[in-house]
């Protein structure tokens, strides 16, 4: 894997998810805060599950 493509990839995704973070818990305040805590690995685990069924059906 060449390095710049990643390294690139990488800033964009954890950007993205930082943002994605503060938009929710400024959305949805200390509730939000409290769910998103309790929950956060499934959805990690969900988002990979999604990518990874949208790269497959991209190549079929």
């Amino acid at each position: 894997m060449a390095l710049l493509p990643f390294l690139v990839a990488s800033a964009i995704g954890r950007g993205a998810r930082f943002f994605l973070v503060a938009a929710l818990m400024a959305w949805g305040g200390e509730k939000m805060e409290a769910t998103l805590r309790r929950y956060i690995d499934r959805i990690g685990w969900v988002m990979v599950a999604l990518v990874v069924l949208v790269i497959l059906a991209a190549k079929f």
